[in-house]
């Protein structure tokens, strides 16, 4: 597959011992659909019709289930799909993400349908806010706690500041965000959350707590403000 974001007429020829291989548009790599542009808009279509399959399988039998079995179901059989890699594929155009939004949309009313008078509210987390807290967490393990095998995503530290500001306690937590010429560029991983973990040290010490599991706790409060400010 030859990777490449311009749009040009010209399709390299490439070959291995003599024999010119056969280009494609798409690979499957571990269950995430490659494409040429690396836009992953294909992987998320394909993501969203099978959620929605699988949720029309939950909703044949919700005759069966009470509200909280219908969560459930979702929770373990639908959600875990649309949550498969997301950090891979979430540089995805925010109106293909849109199309998982809606699945979840729909599990929402399925659940509030079958809720009783004395049953208690669910909550259904916005898969954004998911995706964003489980980023932040990957941070948290690359810069606080080294883990040997996230290496690889390790940024560089900002520049320290000449002089004293509000943010300069922080400036030290703060990292290097990498140049993004493009918006799609711009959406992936490592420019977007690195944005936002600076964000966090700026606005909070979260990046001080000693476990991953209060860290997490404490930034899902942290963006909810943001999801509902």
């Amino acid at each position: 597959m030859f990777i490449s974001r311009r749009q040009s007429t010209l399709t390299p020829s490439i070959s291995v011992d003599g024999k010119t291989l056969d280009l494609t548009k798409e690979i499957n790599i571990l269950g995430v659909q490659f494409d040429n542009q690396l836009t992953f808009t294909s992987h998320v279509k394909d993501v969203a019709k099978r959620a929605a399959r699988k949720l029309a399988c939950v909703r044949r039998i919700s005759h069966l289930l009470d509200s909280r079995g219908c969560c459930m179901l979702y929770n373990s059989q639908v959600r875990s799909l649309m949550e498969y890699s997301p950090l891979v594929w979430s540089s995805c155009p925010p109106s293909f993400l849109t199309l998982l939004d809606r699945v979840q949309n729909q599990a929402r009313r399925l659940v509030e349908f079958k809720m009783r008078e004395n049953d208690r509210p669910v909550y259904f987390q916005s898969l954004q806010h998911r995706r964003d807290v489980a980023a932040l967490c990957v941070f948290y393990k690359v810069h606080q706690q080294n883990s040997p095998h996230l290496a690889t995503l390790r940024l560089q530290p900002e520049v320290p500041s000449t002089y004293n500001t509000r943010n300069s306690h922080s400036r030290s937590h703060e990292l290097h965000v990498p140049f993004a010429r493009t918006q799609t560029f711009l959406r992936t991983f490592l420019p977007k959350y690195s944005r936002m973990w600076n964000q966090l040290v700026r606005e909070t010490d979260l990046q001080l707590l000693t476990s991953l599991q209060q860290f997490k706790t404490a930034v899902h409060l942290w963006r909810l403000q943001y999801d509902f400010g």
